[in-house]
């Protein structure tokens, strides 16, 4: 890689009349797969990586490359330069990114080193044991992943880039009729990941899963929203603060800048250096990455704005990297004194299959998944079929109504090609008027 890298400077610097951007990484991942309580797979891949955009007067070509000679990169990088006066111009680019900072890494220890194969399958090997007490196998993905590359551009950027992080999603699955609930964990390493403790969760969610199947009636109804389901319908309403849906007339939160939208127990934050998450040192651009408030007491108060951004829309550029970092603050009640406050509602752990209808008015569609029950005189009395719901995500977190005093490491990968980890911390939130609009009959 650095002999690659020392390549790349070379090139630039012998093509002065153009300007470059690269972003050059080994991905390393060791991704353990297990299936009904077995290891189905285990991968151990590496790729070096390469994308790349070659500029001059406004045109840009980009391209990207895996596990590229030199020979090969320099065919790209001629082919763009000779494309670029076919191209059009973009008169809202104002050159690469052009902030220096540099983050200052406190450990570069890879968690492939740190969480080999035997501690994942001493791990799975304990929880499995547990969910087969209940006749569940336990299903998904114990990933350890090392990204180590650099970023560079023509404005004299050369920044290291390093994250190794760690992710266990696990699914316990009924053996009797198929009743799913999910239990994940995402972070730097395992410092925080306590097995009795994650054991004990999984296990109260199981619990409750062996409980009778039902349907329920379309309508409104206070729901209790599980970390997953919190995570995934805040992120998704959040994708709002970024400045380019505000460029495309997308966004929920044009026009809002330091408005009341939701309630004062409500605040997000982007920030990717709490010890929770997992660090983020750079956004894409090569900015150093900024701790930055989207929402303070229901107040919307920053975009995530780029540098590209910054220069066409006249907005302050901050480095922010948004979704990758999400922490939504916790509240005062505890998991079961939310349920204990519920006559009649439902509580719904994760989200499947979710599509805006109007991304700009944040209506959605969608549907249920992995644990979906009925809440009844303050107690889980059933498990509930898979329910379709459509919403307007603004008026979900307008109608919260209390948040828990935990939050809970929700970690989001794609799981396939040259993925990248992310997290954020979610507490459980309790909201009124969701709305149903159909069971789907089937778990």
């Amino acid at each position: 890689m650095l002999k690659m890298k020392e390549y790349l400077k070379k090139f630039m610097d012998s093509h002065s009349g153009y300007a470059f951007d690269f972003y050059l990484a080994e991905w390393q991942t060791d991704f353990l797969r297990f299936f009904n309580s077995q290891t189905n797979y285990n991968i151990t891949k590496t790729t070096l990586s390469l994308k790349a955009t070659v500029e001059k007067d406004k045109k840009k070509y980009s391209f990207s490359l895996s596990n590229p000679s030199e020979k090969e990169v320099e065919e790209a990088l001629k082919e763009g330069m000779a494309l670029l006066p076919t191209l059009p111009a973009d008169s809202d680019f104002a050159g690469f990114e052009d902030n220096k900072d540099l983050f200052s890494y406190p450990d570069m220890s890879s968690s492939l080193e740190k969480v080999p194969a035997e501690k994942k399958i001493e791990i799975l090997t304990a929880l499995s044991e547990m969910a087969g007490r209940y006749d569940f196998g336990i299903y998904g993905t114990f990933i350890t992943l090392l990204i180590h590359g650099y970023k560079m551009n023509s404005t004299g950027l050369d920044k290291e880039v390093f994250v190794s992080p760690v992710m266990l999603d696990v699914k316990g699955v009924s053996r009797k009729n198929m009743v799913t609930v999910i239990h994940s964990y995402g972070g730097n390493d395992l410092a925080h990941f306590d097995l009795a403790s994650f054991s004990g969760e999984l296990e109260a969610k199981i619990k409750r899963a062996t409980l009778d199947i039902v349907d329920v009636e379309p309508g409104e109804y206070t729901v209790i929203l599980g970390p997953h389901a919190a995570g995934e319908l805040l992120r998704y309403l959040m994708f709002a603060s970024y400045a380019a849906t505000v460029d495309r007339g997308s966004s929920y939160f044009k026009g809002k800048l330091n408005e009341k939208v939701f309630p004062d127990i409500f605040s997000v934050i982007s920030d990717p250096l709490h010890p929770q998450l997992i660090t983020v040192p750079y956004n894409e651009d090569g900015h150093i990455a900024r701790r930055l408030p989207l929402v303070e007491k229901g107040v919307f108060k920053n975009f995530v704005v780029n540098h590209y951004y910054a220069n066409k829309l006249k907005m302050e550029k901050n480095g922010s990297v948004g979704l990758a970092a999400m922490v939504l603050d916790k509240g005062t009640m505890s998991l079961e004194e939310m349920i204990k406050s519920i006559d009649r509602g439902l509580y719904i752990s994760n989200i499947h299959y979710m599509n805006f209808i109007n991304q700009q008015e944040t209506s959605v569609t969608g549907l249920t998944r992995d644990g979906t029950f009925l809440i009844e005189n303050g107690k889980i009395t059933k498990v509930v079929n898979n329910l379709r719901y459509t919403e307007k995500l603004a008026e979900i977190f307008k109608h919260t109504e209390a948040l828990e005093n935990v939050q809970h490491p929700v970690p989001v990968s794609e799981n396939y090609g040259n993925f990248e980890i992310f997290s954020s911390l979610i507490p459980h939130v309790k909201t009124s008027k969701f709305k149903i609009t159909s069971s789907t009959r089937t778990i």
